[in-house]
């Protein structure tokens, strides 16, 4: 059977998973990959390092991210960004509200 052509996803009715106690996230897995709306509060860190390589945009706030070898990438409102796998690098939200993105994940 041939894939459907193009679908819809309806984030709002997706119900919020807590990642950790001050992140979390709606998601849905499309064509092997996670899509996900993710919220950062204020602060909130990754203690972990990640090796999936993610695509992402910005809606809200901003997010840095912290690499392995000490590099970072700060992405703002309205910026798109790439991580590329097998990059170790985490999370942070630097700023004082709430970073709001658009992930999609492409796991190792």
């Amino acid at each position: 059977m041939a894939p459907e052509p193009g679908g819809l996803l309806d984030f709002p009715s997706f119900p919020w998973g807590e990642d950790q106690a001050d992140i979390r996230s709606q998601a849905a897995q499309v064509l092997g990959q996670r899509w996900a709306i993710v919220e950062y509060e204020p602060g909130a860190i990754r203690p972990e390092y990640c090796l999936d390589g993610h695509r992402g945009f910005v809606l809200a706030g901003e997010i840095e991210y912290e690499f392995e070898d000490g590099s970072t990438l700060l992405a703002r409102e309205g910026q798109g960004f790439w991580l590329a796998a097998g990059t170790g690098h985490r999370g942070r939200n630097p700023g004082d509200s709430v970073a709001r993105l658009f992930l999609v994940d492409d796991p190792v």
